[in-house]
């Protein structure tokens, strides 16, 4: 299945265009029953989903694994860190439309070098060029953390276009630089489908998320009903995310 019908089908599956697409349905059907439902469910589900209470629900599931704390840091066996690809943005007019990585990324990146220079380990980016004809996230990644953050990058990984492609390739690029175990860097909702394919490819893990979206300590009120276009996206984040990990169990 291609880069591209993989994308599309997404777009329509999670919100929120499968919710647009139902209230189309109920448009049509609007003088039956059924497209009365339709319209209440889609216009419901849009408005909860863009609630900050359901979407902290949703990433309360998947931001399950704690960050590092300083004694883990310093007594890690890791010999490497690995900072996966979250995107670029394409033709950025700032730095003479040229391709560069996009926010999920950079915080991944600055996460990552941080980590690097309290671990003294070296670092390894990820990521191939997926829809795009410019340089690959790895070597984006690559150069911001060397000129801008003044890390040590051992390798970069430009071939894979999925987190299980990176498990997937990685495992061999390791294995020949005799790296037996890594410090993993990604989003605190990523890290569980991260976990599930490099577990799964063989790799010796040790998780470093970052980036979490919800706070068990936090306490509810009114603003949590109140609907928002980051409460959205982070609902997207994690409904992305069980589908992802669903779909590569069907993978095998």
């Amino acid at each position: 299945m291609s880069q591209e019908i993989v994308w599309t089908l997404k777009t329509l599956v999670l919100p929120p265009g499968v919710l647009i697409l139902l209230m189309l349905v109920g448009l049509i059907m609007v003088r039956r029953l059924a497209g009365k439902f339709l319209l209440l469910i889609s216009l419901a589900s849009l408005y909860l989903l863009s609630t900050a209470f359901l979407s902290k629900q949703l990433m309360g599931t998947l931001e399950i694994v704690p960050a590092l704390t300083d004694a883990q840091i310093s007594s890690t066996d890791a010999q490497a860190i690995v900072v996966l690809g979250a995107g670029r943005r394409e033709a950025a007019p700032e730095y003479g439309l040229q391709d560069t990585v996009n926010a999920l990324h950079l915080e991944r990146l600055r996460y990552a070098a941080w980590l690097s220079k309290k671990s003294r380990l070296p670092l390894i980016t990820s990521g191939g060029t997926p829809r795009s004809n410019g340089p690959s996230e790895a070597i984006m990644a690559r150069e911001i953390l060397e000129k801008e953050f003044g890390s040590t990058v051992l390798f970069a990984e430009e071939q894979s276009r999925t987190t299980r492609d990176e498990a997937l390739i990685l495992k061999g690029m390791l294995e020949k630089r005799g790296i037996r175990k890594i410090l993993l860097v990604t989003h605190a909702w990523h890290m569980l489908r991260s976990l599930d394919v490099f577990e799964a490819a063989g790799i010796s893990v040790t998780p470093a998320p970052m980036g979490f979206a919800h706070k068990r300590s936090s306490s509810s009120s009114y603003f949590d009903w109140l609907p928002s276009a980051h409460s959205l996206q982070n609902s997207y984040y994690a409904l992305h995310e069980q589908l992802g990990r669903i779909w590569y169990r069907l993978l095998g």
